[in-house]
């Protein structure tokens, strides 16, 4: 049973700016997660780059809300120094996409949600699409 989701950024960011066409899935990984469904995690400098993000393309206000709202149900995991030792140490193509990884095994979560499986090829946690954590709830 799957209990601690790390949401990756693409995730987050399809929902903060509406992105078509990956905003509905996108969105209902969060609803099961406000619903309690699974324990949603992100890492701290996801919080930064998603705030990065809608500022630039909105407000400060506006990103201030939207991720004050997320973290109502969405738990922050620090990224830790050896987490990021084990990332510039790994065989992951991209650097950032390692320290999620490696920050979410470090805080024991069971799966990877996001929309870039191919940059997560190396994870030793499972790794799932938005519409793959979805099948897992549907009737």
């Amino acid at each position: 049973m799957i209990k601690k989701v790390f949401v990756d950024s693409d995730v987050i960011i399809d929902v903060a700016t509406g992105r078509f066409p990956f905003f509905n899935d996108s969105k209902l990984v969060l609803t099961l997660l406000e619903r309690g469904f699974a324990m949603g995690y992100l890492s701290s400098n996801i919080v930064t780059n998603v705030y990065y993000v809608l500022k630039k393309i909105s407000s400060h206000e506006k990103a201030k809300n939207f991720l004050s709202s997320l973290l109502e149900y969405v738990a922050v995991i620090s990224v830790e120094h050896r987490s990021v030792l084990e990332a510039l140490d790994s065989k992951f193509k991209d650097f950032e996409d390692a320290v999620q990884h490696y920050s979410a095994l470090a805080n024991k979560c069971d799966l990877i949600v996001t929309r870039n499986i191919h940059d997560y090829e190396n994870s030793v946690i499972q790794v799932m699409t938005p519409v793959e954590f979805l099948s897992l709830f549907s009737t």
